[in-house]
């Protein structure tokens, strides 16, 4: 019994995977930039940044997500796609918005130390999933956000997984003024 019921675990599991590559959105250019101007309608009142697609436009090693001042970020379409083949539709937009909160941060000279300043964008991006849910019409993409704010944790600069976690629902829950004006230490 119990190995028929680890059999079906598994195959969950795995059905859940090829669930996420097979019917995640397709993350180019247009996608990128429509996210861009998404998030620009509720955060572009703090930072203007212009999103650099696929040209390491903040000297990385390799196209991933960085904002490196307060009006470039950098991002690969490639590694947006892997996160939401990995993590669900949509988990793009919240790694731009976390970027973004980034943005915000340079623009008003933000400097909460590690790994603060990461779980500030936390919070904004999660701020922007409740946007993105309540005034454009996406479903919830949360859950995937989470899972991949969570992989992305060090301890040391991104915070442990539990924090993440924690930063991403509370700005989904409290909005980006909290994020900037009334962020926890937890």
């Amino acid at each position: 019994m119990r190995k028929h019921a680890r059999l079906a675990a598994a195959t969950a599991l795995v059905l859940c995977s090829m669930s996420h590559t097979a019917n995640s959105v397709p993350v180019n250019n247009s996608y990128i930039n429509t996210s861009g101007n998404e998030i620009r309608g509720q955060l572009g009142q703090y930072a203007q940044p212009i999103i650099y697609i696929n040209q390491n436009a903040c000297g990385e090693p390799s196209p991933s997500a960085m904002a490196c001042g307060p009006s470039v970020i950098s991002v690969g379409s490639a590694f947006l796609q892997g996160q939401e083949n990995q993590h669900g539709n949509y988990v793009a937009k919240m790694v731009l918005a976390h970027e973004w909160g980034h943005s915000i941060q340079f623009s008003y000279n933000i400097n909460n130390g590690a790994p603060y300043n990461e779980l500030q964008a936390d919070c904004t991006g999660g701020s922007f999933i409740r946007h993105a849910q309540t005034n454009l019409g996406y479903a919830s993409f949360l859950a995937g956000a989470v899972s991949s704010a969570r992989a992305a944790a060090d301890y040391a600069e991104h915070g442990t997984p539990a924090q993440r976690d924690y930063y991403t629902r509370w700005g989904y829950a409290n909005g980006v003024l909290n994020c900037f004006n009334n962020l926890p230490r937890a």
